[in-house]
């Protein structure tokens, strides 16, 4: 039996220079497939993430074909699916935008796993061995997670080998955020792996510096605090995600940094209260952004922000102090995205009610391209200052004060700056701005609140995705 898992082409991935290839996290998701793949099928697994390696040819044949997908990759996995069914596979797909969108995935595949694979995907390889495969494969978020240990094996060697490689701590997340996916796939509960499978995994890695998968870390701080513990004889460094009020206690951020955390992901989204609560994001206090930094900085924490533009109550004036106000609390390294309304979401689901949503073509909801009308701005406007607001961040001089200025990891946060601020320089996307143009002047196209249909939209949409 010869499987064969994808990873499909995605507009994360249009920068194709070496650190582009190579400094990305290396994905679990394949690797994970592979290792839940039953050991009584005597399978033969090939693994191919299309982010840093070239698409299959077609010259061999496989028996079954998996492919997850992203809702930007989405595109990507129904024209790969069609491929494949064409010579002879099965092909299977999921992910979260099949979750999501398991109606319209299921046009496209032979079968389709909706929600978690742990208990599906080897059941569905079991009936297709045994000549009774189902079209539909869905299974509830167990209490407990428990995921094998991922065929770390079968990826590439050469690939990701900058980045520190991941580990699976939990999923799933409690909170309400209204632009967020993670809540609603994941039926707004989290579920943590147990510690001693998270611990054997570290091990068997064998590697110093560590990424621990998780939405929200101190989400359960009683099994965040037992996982620190655990951490600390293994003596290795480690990042994570988590959310700014966690600089709030000082006990649980002194027994993380003696398990070896070095930095945090944050996800700040906003310098506007009123956008905060609207979105359900009331976790966020602005007022206590600056304090909540210098916290994490005092115990030699770098802080990777997270940052969202185009919410209801912004403005072209708010988004453009963007770059000034994230030099004032001190974040170390800043990222940017779009809002994005992800099938699935509540956010989705309003401005899809308010007519403002004017393309479902899937490949541009990468958080980099603008797919809704904005409430106190053209879209194009709100495109334009993405693409402002990267490189105001990251002028030279705005890199080198953040190192001068850094509590700690000042090589990092040097080879960060420099990294990203070449990638900001090209990010400008000049037909993309002059189809957003197209939409506004056209009465027609915005009466169809359709976009699929446009000449230059489909052009770039060939040139661009595959």
């Amino acid at each position: 039996m010869n499987i064969l898992l994808i990873l499909p082409y995605d507009r994360v991935y249009r920068y194709q220079g070496l650190i582009s290839r190579i400094a990305p996290y290396m994905p679990l998701t394949l690797m994970t497939l592979a290792a839940l793949v039953p050991e009584e099928l005597h399978a033969e697994i090939e693994l191919v993430d299309e982010g840093v390696q070239p698409p299959c040819n077609g010259q061999k044949r496989y028996d079954v074909v998996g492919i997850t997908c992203l809702t930007s990759s989405a595109p990507r996995a129904y024209e790969l699916a069609k491929f494949w069914r064409e010579h002879g596979a099965f092909v299977v797909l999921g992910g979260a935008h099949v979750s999501m969108m398991s109606e319209e995935a299921a046009r496209h595949a032979d079968a389709i796993v909706v929600g978690p694979g742990e208990t599906s995907w080897p059941q569905l390889l079991r009936d297709w061995r045994s000549g009774t495969p189902q079209k539909i494969y869905a299974a509830e978020y167990p209490e407990q997670l428990s995921s094998p240990f991922p065929k770390r094996n079968l990826q590439r060697k050469h690939a990701h080998f900058l980045a520190a490689p991941p580990v699976l701590v939990n999923r799933g997340c409690q909170n309400t955020c209204h632009y967020c996916s993670i809540p609603a796939l994941y039926n707004r509960i989290s579920v943590n792996r147990p510690i001693d499978e998270v611990i054997e995994d570290i091990k068997r890695l064998k590697a110093k510096n560590i990424l621990l998968f998780a939405s929200t870390l101190s989400a359960d701080k009683a099994y965040a605090s037992e996982l620190f513990e655990a951490l600390i004889p293994l003596r290795i460094k480690w990042s994570s995600a988590d959310t700014i009020d966690v600089a709030e206690d000082r006990a649980y951020l002194d027994l993380m940094v003696r398990s070896g955390c070095e930095g945090l992901l944050i996800g700040f989204e906003s310098f506007g209260q009123q956008s905060l609560n609207t979105v359900g994001k009331r976790c966020n206090q602005v007022q206590r952004y600056r304090e909540s930094v210098q916290t994490l900085h005092q115990y030699g924490l770098t802080v990777l922000g997270c940052f969202m533009l185009g919410f209801d109550h912004d403005t072209p004036d708010m988004l453009y102090q963007m770059p000034q106000l994230v030099d004032n609390i001190g974040v170390d390294v800043a990222r940017y995205a779009i809002v994005t309304p992800f099938p699935g979401t509540p956010l989705f689901r309003r401005l899809k009610q308010e007519g403002r949503i004017f393309t479902e073509d899937w490949s541009w909801y990468d958080s980099g391209h603008v797919v809704f009308r904005p409430q106190h701005m053209l879209p194009e406007t709100l495109q334009q200052a993405y693409y402002d607001i990267w490189r105001a961040t990251y002028r030279l001089p705005r890199v080198l004060t953040r190192v001068y200025t850094a509590a700690s990891h000042r090589g990092m946060i040097l080879a960060a700056g420099l990294g990203i601020r070449l990638y900001a320089n090209k990010l400008r996307d000049h037909a993309y701005l002059d189809f957003l143009r197209t939409i506004n002047s056209n009465p027609e196209i915005q009466r169809r609140n359709t976009l699929c249909e446009l000449p230059l939209f489909r052009q770039r949409t060939e040139r661009g995705t595959f």
